[in-house]
């Protein structure tokens, strides 16, 4: 209430001073409405004017900040310019791109065989350079470089929506070998600025001529020479009318208006439709080629018969690492040449009769015959990975092919030049082979291919992909899938097994056939490679590459076959093998989810070379995987950095796990089947041998202290006889891996030969301990066992050690059924257990000291201690095992990986 009150007094007073104001002034409403009409209708003329006034100060405003922003994007984008001059021009257009080895120094040059060749603007068709003019520039002979009604035109196109180009010929030649083809204003302006600059100190002629010789037609094909000859194999002064629009038409989109499309042969074509037109392309798994299909098979016997392609090639098209295809008119192209036509009809340039002549001209499609040059497989990689790189940084493949070839980069490669020198005077000699032959093909065999890695950095030091190679792009063995064999045993199987925490190296295991878990493998029943009737530790299995102890290790993967499986492929994947058929769907005997692949290496399509050192290089760097490289910068001619290799790294176990693998990997080469590898006391070796079966593949991959090598020798597949074109067989490698083993010594020998001394450095989480091989117990004299803390040998082995006789040399196919063993103190080998309680150790303990009486006292004279095993080095021969008492083998056994 009382709040009202108030409320009503303010009104009140409100009122009272409002009358005393007015009681001051006349009372003339009228006169004050004139004066407040009269005064609106001031304001409102005002208020136009300010409108007017607001928006030209605002216009102006922008104009100034325009003024100012395009100024500055001026300058900047011309802080950097240089003087052009024909010289300049000269250099750009005949620069080459450059391959420097590790060191700095020159390996070669890009190849350019058909990708550029200048030649002067008289070697040059007219028909060419008026197409060029008409299509691309119509008023060049008339503009100082810029065309200003083009670019109008252009600009309002591109406001409208639409796409047209207004790029004069002096400006695309500033894109060209000036600037680049980054669509941004500071690019434009400097096209515009060199344009202006261009037209002042060259002739129209000079700068026609740059252009002609740098623009590209498509298939990687740069300047009027090179389209002239790899699309009608002609020079570039002989092009008739009708093939001079078809590569002016190109210039619009070559990748979309190149002369030919590459399509898959019918198997009607006759020698005439296929004389001068048949493709070949490399085929790797991630690129988008189909792979060769029935009809190409079918076609090679009619094609080397026709003389246009030989043998080798057709072995790689049946191996799938090349594909086939046919050259045929693009009817884009064609579409695009009766454009050009056209605008040469409109302008003058050619009359009616002869527009439509060369409209209705056949256009013949004729690749040139040109013999690549010899080069290593090393530059065939380099080229393949430098124009991969490039496609991951936007370019289309003509695009980085053409870079590649003629954007004069310096390429910085991994390649050591001693290291690769090596490498090829090895391969070139005949006698580092088993049974040199060629049967008549042109094609040595057996083949082989090696590759050296720093395992530190990925870097690729060396690598060979065949011997005695012809040409460019041939079979590089290095990077083509092989059956591994047992070289797959240390990567799927015991360094998982390892990796437990709960398997060791002193696990024993029995080496008979028989006695496996699943019912898959018992079906399957893989044969012994070793003695077949005893026991051995998982060292000693490994060192001779037992295959029923492989199968057998690999069921304590997991609880069921589908885990072990998993486990297996798990573990190969983070090795970096690319090349596993990984698929639940589908016949299982037609993947790699089946312990045959996975323990023996009987694979769908194999393991590279390649992949194979860097999977071993994972072990000698502690357990981390680093994806190999083989250059580490691509940069333009001026230094700028286009690409850094930067390797995927990943960790696959602990540098423990590593390091007992690496110490198990030793004894192959110390103790077991592996000794023709080794390069001499000094420096420790590590690998594992691989064979198929029938010793068609051979390998060796090992690694020292500095680096890891894989080394792979095999016949090729799939040849023809040149005279009965029946499949010639392939044929087992003598010697076996012995020989893959020879081979990868005599080169590291050399390699390491400036080398200090050097040996694996264990991590601190390991110890050492003396086991015997065979029933892997702890022994005074036994060989020196790697182990992890908290791991350590099941028991204190019964049986004595002895040293077997020396042998000259032990030969992987060489068995020795003689062995007399008997089962070791514990392991159940139906259920895999290396878990018996203590009391079944003490029972077996005993039988087993009694079933072996004969054998020690048989042997009590040569009862040596073997302290040193792990040292016996016979300069780079075999060392002899050191025990030879119940499972030991005085010759290594024959290895069998795959059935």
């Amino acid at each position: 209430m009382n709040n009202g009150n108030n409320e009503d007094q303010n009104k009140i007073r409100r009122k009272k001073v409002s009358s005393s104001n007015n009681t001051n002034k006349p009372n003339n409403s009228s006169t004050e409405n004139n004066s407040r009409t009269k005064s609106r209708k001031k304001n409102n003329k005002k208020d136009k004017f300010r409108f007017f006034r607001l928006t030209g100060v605002f216009i102006l405003a922008l104009l100034v900040v325009v003024a100012a922003v395009g100024t500055g994007l001026v300058f900047s984008s011309l802080k950097d310019v240089q003087p052009v001059t024909k010289a300049l021009l000269d250099e750009k257009t005949y620069q080459t791109t450059k391959i420097y080895y590790a060191n700095g120094d020159l390996l070669s040059n890009a190849p350019s065989v058909n990708k550029k060749e200048p030649v002067s603007l008289d070697k040059m068709s007219p028909h060419l350079k008026n197409a060029i003019v008409a299509i691309e520039d119509e008023r060049f002979y008339e503009h100082n470089g810029v065309d200003i009604v083009g670019l109008a035109r252009s600009a309002v196109k591109t406001l409208l929506g639409k796409t047209q180009g207004g790029s004069t010929i002096p400006m695309q030649v500033s894109k060209m070998l000036l600037t680049s083809s980054e669509q941004t204003l500071p690019r434009k302006v400097k096209d515009i600025y060199y344009a202006y600059e261009m037209s002042k100190t060259l002739s129209k002629e000079e700068i026609l001529e740059a252009y002609l010789n740098n623009f590209s037609v498509g298939r990687g094909l740069i300047g009027a020479e090179a389209g002239a000859q790899g699309y009608f194999s002609k020079k570039a002064e002989k092009l008739e009318l009708e093939e001079a629009a078809l590569l002016a038409g190109s210039t619009k989109n070559p990748s979309a208006y190149r002369a030919y499309n590459a399509e898959k042969l019918d198997g009607t074509e006759t020698k005439e439709d296929l004389e001068n037109k048949i493709l070949l392309y490399t085929h790797t798994a991630d690129d988008d080629w189909d792979d060769s299909t029935d009809i190409d098979l079918n076609m090679l016997p009619k094609l080397k018969s026709w003389g246009l392609i030989d043998n080798d090639t057709a072995d790689q098209i049946r191996a799938g690492t090349l594909i086939i295809r046919k050259a045929v008119l693009n009817p884009k192209a064609k579409a695009r040449q009766e454009v050009v036509l056209g605008k040469m009809l409109e302008l003058g340039y050619i009359t009616q009769e002869e527009h439509d002549k060369a409209v209705a001209a056949k256009i013949e499609i004729k690749l040139p015959k040109v013999e690549d040059p010899v080069v290593s497989s090393v530059q065939d990689l380099i080229e393949s990975e430098v124009v991969k790189a490039l496609m991951n940084q936007g370019h289309t493949w003509d695009e980085a092919d053409n870079l590649f070839r003629n954007g004069g980069l310096h390429i910085q490669t991994t390649i050591d030049p001693n290291m690769q020198d090596v490498l090829e005077e090895t391969y070139a000699n005949n006698s580092n082979f088993p049974q040199t032959r060629d049967n008549g093909t042109g094609v040595v065999q057996p083949q082989s291919a090696m590759v050296i890695l720093d395992y530190r950095t990925g870097q690729i030091k060396a690598l060979v992909g065949g011997r005695h190679i012809k040409g460019r792009k041939t079979l590089n063995r290095a990077t083509t899938a092989q059956q591994p064999g047992s070289t797959i045993k240390p990567l799927s199987v015991y360094t998982p097994a390892i990796d437990t925490l709960e398997i060791t190296q002193a696990d024993s295991l029995s080496d008979a056939r028989g006695g496996y878990e699943f019912n898959q493998n018992a079906k399957w029943n893989p044969s012994t490679t070793t003695a077949g009737s005893g026991y051995m530790s998982l060292r000693k299995a490994l060192a001779y590459s037992s295959n029923t102890i492989a199968v057998k290790t690999a069921e304590m993967l997991g609880d069921s076959y589908e885990e072990c499986v998993d486990v297996m492929l798990d573990y190969l994947k983070n090795f970096g093998i690319s090349t596993l058929k990984d698929s639940k769907t589908g016949d299982i005997n037609e993947g790699d989810r089946r312990f045959p692949a996975l323990t023996l290496g009987g694979m769908t399509y194999g393991v590279s070379p390649l992949e194979m050192a860097s999977a071993y290089g994972t072990l000698a760097n502690g357990g981390v995987y680093i994806e190999p490289t083989i250059f580490s910068t691509i940069k333009t001619y001026d230094g700028t950095l286009l690409v850094k290799a930067s390797p995927q790294e990943n960790r696959v176990v602990s540098s423990e796990v590593a390091y007992v693998i690496t110490d198990m990997l030793k004894a192959v080469v110390t103790e077991g089947i592996g000794g023709a590898a080794s390069i001499g006391g000094k420096i420790d070796v590590a690998g594992k041998t691989g064979t198929t079966n029938g010793k068609l593949d051979a390998w060796f991959v090992g690694y020292t202290p500095y680096y890891v090598a894989s080394t792979y020798i095999g016949d090729d597949a799939g040849r023809k006889d040149p005279n009965t074109q029946k499949t010639i067989p392939r044929q087992g490698v003598v010697g076996s891996s012995s020989s893959a083993a020879k081979l990868w010594s005599t080169v590291m020998k050399k390699v390491h030969a400036n080398l200090t001394e050097a040996h694996f450095t264990p991590p601190d989480n390991i110890y050492f301990a003396k086991i015997n091989l065979i029933d892997g117990g702890i022994s005074s004299t036994g060989s020196n066992a790697a182990f992890i803390n908290g791991t350590a040998p099941r028991r204190v082995s019964t049986q004595q050690v002895v040293k077997p006789p020396k042998e000259e040399e032990s030969q992987e196919e060489t068995p020795d059924n003689n062995d007399t063993s008997s089962d070791p103190p514990d392991n159940d080998n139906s259920n895999s257990d290396n878990n018996n309680n203590n009391n079944n150790n003490n029972n077996n303990n005993n039988n087993n000291s009694n079933n072996n009486s004969d054998n020690n006292n048989s042997n009590s004279n040569n009862n040596n201690s073997n302290n040193n095993s792990n040292n016996n080095n016979n300069d780079g021969g075999t060392t002899t095992p050191p025990d030879n008492s119940g499972g030991g083998t005085t010759t290594p056994p024959v290895e069998e990986p795959t059935e």
